[in-house]
């Protein structure tokens, strides 16, 4: 339906008076209904002629709000100037003075401010000229369909599907005369939290009816005495907090134009993730668990495939995959990417030994002395993970993770220290997931979205900034514009370098090497997949939060478990509470068929080193394969084997071999 005309004298007030009825319609990536969203804003919102309303809901509101609406011209003088001085002389009361004309008038150019004496003139000047442009009963139509109910509903019939579950035109009496009375104080009247002063001021209001001859006392005390069932009836929404996410991405024009949104989510997907969370969490909540959450995001992309914000809309609608936790060790992939981007390689050293007298630091977990990078990472070691921060640099690091858009990191490296490497900033689960993305992009990370087109209700589309010139073919098929019926192109994230492709394949191979997690972390574990992944965990200081993400080239997956306040569990861990749920999800993209990652570029050398110093290998030493950037196999020979093929350590590791013994 088109823009609706309220008037036939025209003129500037009249043309504020523009109810837009199409709402927006969220379809999933292959065309299947996600939710409807009112096109101006409101959560809920459907256009009901006047006609269509109860008559007594009508009068109830006359009779509440503005008594004398068939008398005035838009303004009230004597209540307005009452109200005015009342607002300058403070602690003498307050009193509305409005008339529903100038509440309307607020309606449209509030713009969310304190209310002052001026705001209240505009209003009144405002109204006088909406009363020059239109008639009464337009203006009770425009009431009745803005004002506001409570609880995200905004207009009359909105509030009826809200708090009874049926049109405006079902309504009983009872509870008609209910609904009108909220508006007054929709927190104060809100009937599913304070319902008995809800209906104490529909009483009070009833009265007012009979004594204005709108009604009976016979017919006000049936209503008073009709029993009420109020609950909340949301609208069905398939994924509430990918739909809330979703419609913060669209300018303010276009989400008021309506129309179809077409968007990134896999329904059948999300279905899967949200019934794998909801069991987690139930599984875990002995041990303290209390919520848990999963992204998934379209690799080549970035575009999101799925979001699961918590265990049900109803429990919870924070969304805690964009909500900004600790994220314990899993900035750790991005600390030796920095140092591998500056020299370093898989089989450079870490010194997994507690140096430090940093309370936050020296409690870290067992000391594993001299590691190569790639069980370091892999076994998620905290000391060696100090230790490469230090050496590399916090600088470099925090612009590794602001340039991947992993972490804003306001402040100086100083406000964060060496504890960067163990979680100390603050991130969001969907930031982290694409960050991820640079281990099987080729260094590159995109930028989480989920809209590929909005078809407007006027025939004309508009396309996301980051969807011209850059898509990207995605399973499924479909027509080239992306309509209904396929899954067709998604558009590509924007995209920014953050590593090298030889380092981003590096770090990918440590993340994804199965034999380098053993140390740290045993066998049977939930990235024991039929394909390798690059993953890695993480678990806040206090086991509040615990993380997991892994990447593979077709999607990567990232889920967050723990308690929204910051209190402990029973020690649940990342690998414990978070990772099965990545396993989930990819278990679910695969459907049997294995994902992938990404080929060995070229400038990476196949080379053979001392397991034990990463150095060239001697006669007598240990010998592993590993892979580092071309040109930097190492060319010293091991120091750390002699002839006989005793094992001397360096220096540096007479105190941690003293603590061994």
């Amino acid at each position: 339906m088109a823009d609706r005309p309220v008037g036939a004298r025209g003129g500037a007030a009249a043309a504020q008076l523009v109810a837009t009825s199409e709402p927006l319609a969220l379809v999933d990536v292959h065309g299947e209904p996600i939710a409807v969203r009112a096109a101006q804003g409101a959560d809920r919102l459907h256009w009901t002629k006047l006609g269509e309303l109860p008559a007594i809901a009508v009068s109830a509101v006359i009779e509440s709000e503005d008594e004398h609406f068939w008398r005035h011209r838009g303004v009230d003088g004597a209540g307005v100037a009452r109200a005015l001085w009342l607002d300058l002389h403070p602690g003498r009361g307050r009193f509305g003075g409005s008339t529903l004309t100038m509440q309307l008038a607020r309606m449209l150019i509030s713009d969310g401010q304190r209310r002052t004496p001026s705001a209240k003139l505009r209003e009144s000047l405002l109204a006088l000229r909406i009363e020059r442009a239109v008639d009464k009963h337009t203006i009770l139509e425009q009431w009745m369909n803005r004002a506001y109910f409570g609880n995200g509903a905004y207009g009359f019939e909105a509030a009826a599907r809200l708090y009874f579950g049926k049109p405006a035109s079902a309504l009983s009496d009872a509870e008609a005369t209910l609904l009108a009375a909220i508006p007054r104080a929709p927190s104060g009247y809100d009937p599913l939290v304070h319902l008995p002063a809800a209906l104490a001021r529909r009483d009070r209001v009833l009265g007012l009816l009979v004594q204005r001859g709108v009604i009976t006392e016979a017919a006000a005390r049936a209503a008073r005495t009709t029993e009420l069932a109020v609950w909340r009836h949301d609208p069905p929404d398939a994924a509430p907090h990918f739909t809330r996410w979703v419609l913060g991405q669209l300018p303010p024009d276009v989400r008021r134009a309506g129309g179809v949104v077409r968007t990134t989510l896999d329904l059948q997907l999300q279905r899967v993730i949200e019934r794998r969370v909801g069991e987690r969490v139930a599984e875990l909540r002995r041990r303290g668990l209390e919520q848990a959450g999963v992204v998934v995001l379209d690799t080549a992309t970035t575009c999101v495939r799925a979001m699961v914000g918590s265990t049900s809309w109803t429990h919870s609608q924070l969304n805690v995959t964009t909500r900004r936790r600790h994220p314990g060790s899993a900035l750790k992939p991005f600390i030796y990417a920095a140092a591998i981007e500056h020299g370093a390689s898989p089989a450079s050293i870490a010194w997994d030994t507690r140096e430090t007298s940093d309370d936050y630091l020296a409690p870290s977990g067992a000391e594993h002395g001299p590691v190569r990078y790639r069980e370091a990472l892999a076994s998620s070691y905290n000391f060696a993970a100090v230790s490469v921060l230090e050496q590399v640099g916090i600088p470099r690091v925090m612009t590794a993770l602001r340039t991947a858009g992993v972490a804003a990191l306001p402040g100086t490296p100083r406000d964060y220290g060496l504890r960067l490497a163990l979680g100390s900033a603050k991130v969001r689960l969907i930031d982290l997931a694409a960050g991820y993305g640079f281990t099987v992009k080729g260094g590159m990370v995109g930028t989480p979205h989920g809209i590929t087109a909005v078809e407007r209700t006027d025939g004309t589309r508009w396309l996301p900034p980051h969807a011209v010139d850059r898509r990207s073919p995605i399973a499924g098929g479909g027509d080239p514009d992306g309509s209904a019926g396929g899954a067709g192109v998604l558009p590509r994230g924007i995209e920014h370098r953050v590593f090298s492709p030889q380092t981003a394949w590096l770090v990918m191979d440590m993340m994804s090497d199965p034999e380098a997690r053993r140390p740290g972390f045993g066998m049977e574990l939930p990235f024991d997949l039929p394909f390798r992944v690059a993953a890695k965990t993480g678990t806040a200081r206090g086991f509040s939060d615990t993380w997991a993400v892994a990447a593979t080239r077709e999607v990567i997956a990232g889920a967050w478990a723990g308690t929204l306040d910051g209190s402990s569990t029973q020690g649940l861990v990342g690998m414990d509470a978070a990772a099965p749920l990545v396993r989930d999800a990819l278990l679910a993209v695969a459907g049997g068929v294995p994902l992938t990652l990404p080929a060995r570029p070229d400038g990476i050398d196949a080379v053979e080193v001392c397991a034990i110093s990463g150095m060239a290998p001697g006669p007598h030493c240990p010998r592993v394969h590993d892979h580092v950037i071309a040109g930097r196999a190492p060319a010293a020979p091991c120091s750390w084997h002699d002839d006989t093929g005793r094992l001397h350590y360096p220096d540096k590791a007479r105190r941690w071999l003293a603590r061994r013994h």
